[in-house]
């Protein structure tokens, strides 16, 4: 009773080749916290698009940007009901430490998904790794939240963000400076594309929003 399991898988192994087991482990109440670190790409194997990659970001099988967008895996998360689940980034370890505490004293399947941005798969310099890592929560490209007992919680820049007290930024003070995304900017900035990444961004808050709203509705 004074163990507590934990298991480690990045997007690649969460998202895609192991999404099924994760499914049935969730199903099944495995009483343990299931850590998804997202890079957003199958880093171990040569930076190959997974189901965590952003549209248009370019890897080594998307190299011309990929043209679709990254799956909703808290949503499938969140359909199997788990006493807690939660999104955090290297970016705020303080809320990630709460979040992994909060994780140990509850018993069932409880899931953590970290945003960890990878400097050679991203092509930045190692240096701006926690940099991208908050910009991309000031943005509005990564929310930090929680879903315990059913009720969704935002944290930190995020709650701001979903109660528009502080609006979302343009997607390009996060995507420019990342390597993966050059392609949208040279030899002449792609305009629909980035339109597009920042409409899918606003389409997610919406979501949010509405998500929140309709529990506070059914309290």
């Amino acid at each position: 009773d004074d163990v507590t399991v934990v298991a480690w898988a990045g997007d690649g192994g969460t998202y895609d080749i192991g999404l099924q087991a994760l499914s049935g482990a969730l199903e099944r109440g495995t009483d343990f916290i299931y850590i998804c670190y997202n890079n957003e790409m199958y880093s171990n194997t040569g930076v190959q698009r997974s189901g965590a990659t952003p549209y248009a970001a370019s890897t080594t099988t998307s190299w011309s940007g990929k043209t679709e967008h990254r799956k909703d895996l808290m949503g499938i998360v969140r359909a199997h009901n788990i006493p807690y689940a939660a999104s955090a980034s290297v970016g705020y370890p303080e809320d990630l430490y709460e979040k992994v505490k909060k994780a140990m004293a509850i018993r069932g399947p409880k899931f953590i998904e970290i945003l960890a941005p990878c400097p050679p798969g991203w092509r930045f310099d190692m240096s701006k790794t926690i940099e991208f890592a908050r910009t991309a929560v000031q943005v509005g490209a990564w929310a930090l939240y929680e879903v315990e007992g059913g009720k969704t919680t935002f944290n930190g820049p995020s709650k701001a963000i979903l109660d528009k007290k502080v609006p979302l930024k343009p997607i390009k003070d996060w995507i420019k400076g990342q390597g993966r995304f050059r392609h949208l900017f040279k030899p002449v900035e792609d305009e629909a594309r980035i339109a597009e990444l920042q409409a899918q961004m606003e389409r997610d808050w919406e979501r949010y929003r509405k998500i929140v709203a309709g529990e506070q509705a059914d309290v």
